[in-house]
């Protein structure tokens, strides 16, 4: 196998990592979108205050820095992806 090709699949092994890190993401960024939707609903049965609800303001950090989370493995597959197009753009084809 060339050097080409070995940086090509572990490109493609990175890609593959940062993808099931982002489903992981994405799951726990919808569980905490239900938690607080949640305490939002039971807030407006209870005709509470949105922050007097408990644990929503944690949930609310918590789905901030899921959000955060996201956006920085987007960013990191964007970059690998950039590198892959850049080999594949060079004539390093990987078949």
């Amino acid at each position: 196998m060339s050097g080409q090709s070995q940086q090509i699949d572990e490109l493609l092994r990175q890609r593959m990592s940062v993808v099931q890190e982002l489903a992981t993401a994405n799951a726990e960024h919808h569980r905490l979108l239900q938690l607080t939707g949640g305490a939002d609903f039971l807030a407006l049965k209870a005709g509470m205050e949105l922050n007097d609800v408990d644990g929503r303001k944690i949930a609310i950090c918590e789905l901030e820095a899921n959000a955060a989370l996201v956006d920085a493995l987007h960013a990191k597959l964007d970059r690998i992806d950039k590198k892959l197009a850049e080999k594949n753009s060079n004539g390093e084809r990987h078949e």
